[in-house]
């Protein structure tokens, strides 16, 4: 009966090891994590897909087709790429947690086998001493009145440990069950997710059709999209103009305000140390300029919704073959009406409206500038401080049904690339 106990004992403590140690508690943690970051990126995308969704339905209020349209698809498809990409790790996730619960229940269908074995043992030995004269006779043989306590408290731990092994028993069948219960379920997420990834594919292959058609259409426009290239870098080369000359007035600004401060001063060293490419900074502005530079990688967007439809930089045109584009910023597609947000605290320096791209308003942050092109009902005017998050007016909408803004950063009369300034989404 010692060596049933004992082995009793051992058995107790591993079944206990097996679900207290760090590591098993450190998976369940990991796992929990993972899925609910990837059902927080699932959540985001499909978010991202209804806005989309809204703005292909407006470029398709137009009868014609549009470069616009064009973008918005091939935005449209990325993300539903996305989407079958997270479903896909959806289905790795649910297979290592179905395999992983699938070895869990050996685990606890083998300790099961083994507590129920040992426990018909401790049965059969307590059957030996099971009536009273028995273990009276057991108690009463005891060499001395030590042996005869030792033998007493051994009784009444072996009855003690009985109990608790039919109790774990139980408790390991419960959990058993569970786990079954737990399999069963997961195959039914399985399930589940290969439905939803067969009809996301199904989409995504719909999209690439309609993608194609919008390219075909677009390919019999060609002279009407060489005339829309031709006026738009003639209204980019005006934006660029206002820009130089917006910069150029503001460096001539802070040099005058220099040398009136060293007249002042009767200082001649300050006025032989103005530079003629660079805006001198007031201790105000210098903070200013330090507090924009630190938003690089986290800036908030200009909208609140929409994507980047063309980059910064030289780079193909999305149809026109051979035909190349320059961006001094980025171009953000977004819904119709939707409001335009100053990026950081500022004073308006232009407000101005180019053929071409609407209204334009320039904000400076100190030696940074900020430019927003293609608005519409503007509601901030020249020399007006603005705060961050300040609404300064909405995106325009053009014939062809799309809307979208341009947006830029400089500092002093460099082109800064605002794919780099603007924080993820």
């Amino acid at each position: 009966m010692k060596a049933a106990l004992r082995v009793f004992t051992g058995l107790f403590v591993v079944f206990l090891g097996l679900y207290l140690t760090p590591t098993y508690a450190q998976q369940t943690k990991r796992k929990k994590i993972n899925r609910a970051k990837l059902e927080a990126e699932k959540q985001a995308n499909i978010r991202k897909i209804n806005e989309l969704n809204a703005i292909i339905a407006k470029t398709e209020q137009k009868k014609e087709v549009s470069v616009g349209k064009l973008n918005a698809l091939g935005e449209r498809i990325n993300k539903q790429s996305k989407q079958i990409n997270l479903l896909t790790e959806n289905q790795e996730l649910l297979d290592m947690e179905v395999s992983e619960l699938t070895r869990e229940s050996g685990q606890l269908s083998g300790n099961l086998e083994k507590l129920k074995q040992e426990y018909a043992k401790m049965v059969f030995n307590a059957a030996k001493v099971s009536n009273k004269y028995n273990q009276l006779s057991f108690l009463f043989s005891a060499p001395s009145f030590n042996k005869l306590v030792k033998r007493y408290k051994y009784l009444r731990q072996y009855s003690e440990s009985r109990i608790r092994q039919a109790t774990l028993i139980e408790s390991v069948r419960e959990e058993l069950r569970l786990e079954q219960l737990k399999i069963l379920q997961k195959k039914q997420e399985q399930a589940n997710v290969l439905k939803e990834k067969i009809q996301e594919t199904q989409n995504l292959e719909d999209l690439k059709v309609k993608q194609t058609g919008v390219v075909a259409e677009l390919n019999q426009k060609e002279q009407q999209l060489k005339e829309q290239l031709d006026a738009n870098k003639r209204a980019v080369e005006k934006l660029e103009n206002m820009i130089a000359q917006m910069v150029e007035r503001e460096i001539k600004r802070s040099q005058q305000r220099i040398k009136n401060r060293a007249k002042d001063t009767n200082n001649a060293n300050s006025e032989s140390k103005i530079s003629s490419k660079t805006i001198e900074l007031s201790p105000e502005e210098r903070k200013v300029a330090t507090s924009f530079s630190q938003l690089k990688g986290r800036m908030p967007w200009p909208v609140q919704s929409g994507f980047i439809s063309d980059r910064f930089g030289v780079h193909n045109h999305p149809v026109l073959r051979g035909v190349k584009l320059n961006n001094d910023g980025v171009d953000i597609q977004t819904n119709s009406g939707n409001s335009v947000y100053a990026v950081y605290d500022g004073i308006v320096r232009s407000v101005v409206n180019i053929q071409g791209v609407n209204t334009i308003v320039a904000i400076q942050h100190g030696d940074y500038f900020t430019v927003y092109g293609k608005l519409s009902n503007v509601v901030v005017r020249e020399g007006q401080s603005v705060s961050s998050s300040q609404k300064i007016g909405q995106v325009a909408t053009d014939g062809d049904g799309t809307s979208e803004i341009k947006f830029q950063v400089w500092k002093n009369n460099a082109k800064q690339n605002p794919e780099s300034w603007l924080r993820n989404r």
